[in-house]
């Protein structure tokens, strides 16, 4: 699974840069009970982070004290449909120690020729990038519970998560001037939507 996973082309870019607790079973995520945001009850406390259609990272400043990057992996996922590879970016957004997202960038080979920048957008929050054109994109989220996936439950006291339930995420297709990505961002438990 980890080989399928994280397999590397042949040129140096195109390297896996880290691989250190990663959440591997990214294909599994499919499989949670996906539902539309506008369909999904939830305190408002809850939406009124998972529907934000602005900047996360520009979001996450203003209540972090300091916010910071930490790359996990970047690097070329073999497509399961065997038509383009798909480029991979899992990152931890956290505010000094206190890991508050998971997030994970998905874009295929054939979108980042179109935006070749994105590959240099390693260690750096992809909000910046994204959001410098405009403020808010529209875009239709589906949320899921996180907490229902066993892998990437166990992951989390590696990043120094407490274990906690719910957990909740979100992911959605973006626009990125001739690019499409899939961002998938979870709400780890430290995360202040949880009054924590």
């Amino acid at each position: 699974m980890i080989s399928k996973l994280f397999k590397a082309n042949a040129a140096p870019s195109s390297k896996i840069t880290r691989q250190r607790d990663l959440f591997y079973a990214v294909s599994a995520l499919n499989h949670l009970r996906w539902q539309l945001a506008t369909e999904t009850m939830l305190p408002e406390s809850y939406l009124h982070w998972l529907q934000h259609t602005g900047s996360l990272t520009a979001r996450l400043e203003q209540s972090a004290q300091q916010l910071s990057l930490e790359l996990l992996t970047e690097g070329w996922q073999p497509a399961a449909d065997n038509v383009s590879d798909v480029r991979i970016r899992q990152v931890l957004l956290c505010d000094g120690l206190r890991p508050w997202i998971w997030g994970l960038t998905e874009v295929t080979a054939e979108q980042l020729q179109q935006e070749s920048e994105l590959l240099n957008w390693l260690d750096k929050p992809l909000g910046h990038l994204l959001f410098a054109e405009a403020p808010r994109i529209a875009r239709s989220f589906e949320l899921a519970d996180f907490s229902e996936n066993t892998e990437f439950c166990q992951i989390l006291s590696k990043w120094g998560c407490p274990a906690r339930k719910p957990l909740w995420g979100r992911r959605c297709a973006l626009q990125y001037r001739s690019c499409q990505l899939r961002l998938t961002e979870v709400f780890l438990p430290d995360h202040p939507m949880y009054g924590v």
